[in-house]
């Protein structure tokens, strides 16, 4: 059974998970939009990130949370959804940082 998250549970799910990476980590993402969609199931995925890196500059940055693929697989415990966004957010961080699928 899925647990009810609303749009404020899921966000502040988010802001927790970027609350605890450190600092410098935090900096970083300071300058990164963090967007919630719910077209996960439209690209089969938790979390996308988009843009050139932290490195360049030629194409904004965004990170994009996929609430409606997260809740559908992990929205039965709340527990296990937050940590798999915390997961997500650290994902997507690690590609901003230029990281490729293997390296995060």
């Amino acid at each position: 059974m899925e647990v009810q998250v609303t749009d404020e549970d899921f966000e502040a799910m988010i802001q927790a998970a970027i609350d605890r990476l450190p600092k410098q980590f935090q900096e970083v993402l300071a300058t990164v939009p963090v967007i919630i969609s719910d077209q996960g199931r439209e690209r089969h995925a938790y979390g996308l990130y988009q843009g050139d890196g932290i490195a360049r500059d030629n194409f904004p940055d965004r990170i994009i949370i996929f609430k409606d693929t997260l809740t559908r697989d992990f929205g039965h415990d709340r527990e296990l959804l937050a940590a798999q966004v915390e997961r997500t957010v650290r994902h997507e961080l690690g590609h901003h940082l230029g990281y490729d699928e293997g390296g995060v």
